[in-house]
């Protein structure tokens, strides 16, 4: 396969998942800048491979999510949040970003997982390396706080 072939590919992988990895890394890192470096880190790391992935599109987001919650535990990178108005995001995701910068990262992941991406409960525990039970916990928990930080 000739290097040009091998990138219409990726690129395509690439302009499909592009705006809904954006939405996920923004709304974990609390800053457009950085979700923006992290969705293109995490490509250029798996872009060489990605036509050998059986579902590159999921394949990308547990790579975002963990990137971040790596930028979280380290605490390098992830700058305070943008001023909304200076986001590049729509104002919801804004102010759900706001909202959920509060909770610890692994709430926060499952969170996102669970209502931004839409995923089920086994697919999140995968993606968290924990069990379905942990992740119905970190919903919970979170959903909990979000309420006392919403009132």
């Amino acid at each position: 396969m000739s290097v040009s072939k091998a990138w219409t590919g990726s690129e395509a992988v690439y302009t499909a998942a592009y705006r809904n990895l954006l939405r996920v890394a923004f709304v974990l890192t609390g800053s457009a800048p950085a979700a923006e470096d992290v969705v293109h880190d995490v490509f250029a790391k798996v872009g060489p491979k990605i036509d050998t992935l059986e579902e590159p599109a999921a394949y990308l987001r547990v790579a975002v999510v963990n990137r971040c919650r790596s930028l979280h535990r380290r605490d390098v990178a992830a700058p305070k949040p943008d001023d909304p108005a200076d986001a590049v995001m729509d104002v919801g995701l804004v102010e759900l970003r706001d909202a959920l910068i509060a909770l610890p990262i692994r709430q926060r992941s499952a969170i996102v997982l669970r209502y931004l991406c839409d995923l089920p409960e086994d697919e999140i525990a995968s993606n968290l390396n924990c069990r379905p039970s942990t992740v119905r916990s970190l919903v919970r928990r979170g959903l909990a706080e979000l309420r006392e930080v919403i009132k």
